[in-house]
């Protein structure tokens, strides 16, 4: 019997020991061999290039985040556009739907302006019922001091006494006016010299009444209510509105 140590060794063998002696010759060879040292070059090298893939992380994930945003947005807009559709006349609902909801709306509007309207004719009732009690109740603010209160609601106070001859009635008068009312007190007419006679209708009764017992030279003012004036007729002041006068008597025969 031949025994296994003496025996020859195969090429399988051989090349098989071969091989492993090669193994471990690199091996020694390698944990033998000096470490490399780096340089100071090797080493910003190597700085710059974890900097440049830091860089690149960074800029992915902003990315990442800009592209998470994009599409929130555009879902954003797509789920306002769908209830745009969904609310708009037609849009998600079938025709029968869409007229009722069309006539729904044009209610409210309907409601809303009839409440409107409503509302600002109340305020010009207040507004009529407040000029109604100055006029004719005597609830308008306190007067001035002087003013003295006539026929028919007429107040007239004295601002200069004249000293010619005193105005009656059938008195022939040419005087200088300006007549001014509305919200701002604007003025609406002037004259520098109308004639006039005094109680002959020529004029409003306003004037007729407030100008009796002025002198010559004389100025008065007239505070002169829509009765005593042109009623309900607009000449600048509104419909109803007081009417102010500035007069002075130029001549009385």
């Amino acid at each position: 019997m031949v025994d296994a140590n003496t025996r020859p060794k195969s090429k399988k063998e051989l090349r098989a020991e071969r091989k492993n002696a090669k193994k471990l010759a690199a091996a020694k060879s390698i944990n033998q061999a000096p470490k490399h040292q780096p340089t100071e070059d090797e080493i910003k090298a190597e700085k710059h290039r974890m900097k440049k893939e830091l860089r690149k992380e960074r800029l992915k994930e902003r990315e990442k985040e800009m592209i998470k945003e994009m599409r929130r947005e555009k879902k954003i807009r797509q789920q306002k556009r769908k209830r745009r559709e969904l609310h708009a006349v037609g849009g998600g609902i079938n025709p029968q739907q869409a007229a009722e909801r069309l006539k729904e709306r044009r209610n409210k509007k309907k409601q809303k302006k009839e409440r409107d309207a409503a509302t600002q004719e109340s305020t010009l009732e207040s507004k009529e019922m407040a000029v109604f009690d100055k006029v004719f109740n005597g609830t308008e603010e306190e007067d001035e001091e002087g003013t003295r209160v006539l026929e028919m609601g007429v107040k007239a106070k004295d601002v200069v006494i004249g000293k010619g001859q005193t105005v009656q009635n059938n008195s022939l008068v040419s005087v200088r006016y300006k007549l001014s009312g509305g919200r701002f007190g604007a003025l609406i007419d002037s004259n520098n010299k109308f004639v006039f006679r005094v109680g002959k209708l020529e004029v409003i009764q306003g004037w007729d009444i407030g100008i009796l017992g002025m002198k010559v030279g004389g100025t008065r003012k007239l505070v002169i209510p829509p009765k005593a004036g042109y009623g309900s007729k607009d000449i600048g002041a509104g419909s109803g509105g007081l009417l102010y006068f500035d007069i002075t008597v130029l001549s009385c025969t």
